[in-house]
């Protein structure tokens, strides 16, 4: 972290959870904060309203700024970001929304929003990454009179991308193949919780990934206990690779194949990269999308398993 970033969370955390000592909006990285009413006492309280009137003092309609200072309206985004881990997710859709629609008073500053959002709520390498907090950053992209039809290409592909199979609804039910050539539905998997493992023989990542989950103690004894199941699905067409190294994954896995190519011609999932990770529980919800072997982990562990 930065002196800048540090700087930046100082005066977030001092505005909610210090009481204000004067009577001058405190200033973050050039962004001027709002002062929040004394007789919000919590911190609870505090975040909600300061991610509520977060850009009061913003001024959108100047588009000079994002490109004089870009650097400095960014980190305004990431700090703004930062405070959704401390309210409630309808509180953080409903800001991030709303910032949407000022920011669309310029087509530049509807564009640098868009970026950053994307940047930090849907790249892969983002350890802030939220797809649902990227949704209505897409809907009001799409929604805008602002932009051209063209404009709009990707903002509505990724919308539709998004939507698929998000936490909290149903997984896309597919069929898969195991080594003997038998068949089974993803819906047909009896299974207290299935970890749904998309990957790929030649993926480095794939390799270390599995080997992490196999060595992990904690991951054994929920498949040895019948808690988990791990089921590992190769959605490409090259079958020549997967029949090289199925053999070599543990025996108590679901190791299977696309034979029809469904996911990828249907487009069932949003495989950005390789390997895929999905935690669904036994009627098939998606707990975590795209997650990490230590974040299911986590997850398991607070689920009391």
């Amino acid at each position: 972290m930065d002196m800048t970033k540090k700087i930046s969370l100082f005066f977030l955390l001092a505005a909610l959870y210090l009481l204000p000592v004067c009577a001058e909006a405190q200033e973050t990285n050039g962004l001027k904060l709002p002062l929040i009413p004394t007789e919000l006492r919590t911190p609870e309280k505090r975040a909600s309203y300061l991610a509520a009137h977060y850009w009061d003092h913003f001024l959108f309609r100047d588009s000079l700024q994002y490109l004089n200072h870009p650097e400095t309206v960014e980190q305004a985004v990431v700090d703004f970001i930062d405070l959704f881990r401390l309210v409630p997710s309808s509180e953080a859709e409903t800001a991030i929304t709303h910032v949407m629609q000022q920011a669309s008073c310029t087509r530049n500053g509807l564009f640098f929003f868009y970026n950053t959002f994307e940047k930090y709520l849907y790249d892969l390498a983002s350890p802030m990454r939220n797809e649902a907090y990227f949704i209505p950053v897409l809907e009001q992209m799409v929604a805008s009179e602002r932009l051209s039809a063209e404009d709009k290409i990707r903002p509505e592909m990724l919308l539709q991308s998004v939507r698929k199979n998000r936490v909290s609804s149903p997984a896309t039910d597919f069929n898969y193949t195991l080594a003997d050539g038998s068949q089974q539905s993803l819906y047909a998997l009896k299974a207290t919780w299935t970890l749904l493992l998309f990957f790929d023989p030649d993926c480095d990542e794939c390799h270390q990934a599995i080997q992490e989950i196999q060595q992990n103690q904690f991951f054994q004894e929920l498949i040895q206990q019948k808690e988990l199941t791990l089921l590992a699905v190769y959605p490409g067409d090259n079958l020549k690779h997967w029949k090289l190294m199925q053999p070599n994954l543990p025996a108590e896995w679901l190791v299977a194949y696309d034979k029809e190519q469904s996911i990828y011609t249907n487009e069932l999932y949003d495989i950005l990269g390789f390997p895929s990770l999905y935690l669904l529980d036994r009627q098939k919800i998606v707990r975590l999308k795209d997650t990490a072997p230590a974040q299911v982990e986590a997850y398991l562990k607070s689920a009391n398993l």
